[in-house]
């Protein structure tokens, strides 16, 4: 169940554009100013799109374990919402952080599981805000 319609922040749609185009870092700079006046459930929506952000940031940057601490860190924040939220398939978003993931070790030496070139999971909403 979705939550009733309800229009994101300015900032939010500007943050989904530059996770979109992989800037990671940026979004989540855009992103923290949406979380900090967000409050209940909107503020683990957002915080685990943050999560998300930070983790394919710290794998772009060969850091896996950050990536992969980041990553179950939005797993969490995520397990705390509907499968749909804010226009957001959670359940669909997840499943292709989970898909991106799969395989990635701390224990590897260098990304054989996971080329870098690995296409990154993308933001879809779904329906009217």
């Amino acid at each position: 169940m979705d939550t009733p319609a309800k229009q994101h922040p300015p900032d939010f749609y500007k943050g989904l554009n530059l996770f979109n185009r992989e800037f990671y870092y940026e979004c989540h700079d855009v992103w923290e100013e949406v979380w900090g006046e967000a409050k209940g459930k909107e503020k683990i929506f957002y915080q685990a799109l943050i999560m998300a952000a930070v983790s394919l940031y710290h794998f772009g940057n060969d850091n896996l374990e950050g990536a992969l601490s980041c990553f179950q860190k939005a797993l969490n924040q995520f397990r705390q919402l509907p499968n749909r939220y804010l226009c957001l398939n959670v359940t669909d978003f997840v499943k292709s952080l989970e898909e991106f993931y799969a395989g990635v070790s701390v224990k590897e030496t260098q990304l054989t599981e996971v080329p870098n070139e690995k296409p990154r999971p993308k933001i879809h909403l779904e329906g009217s805000v």
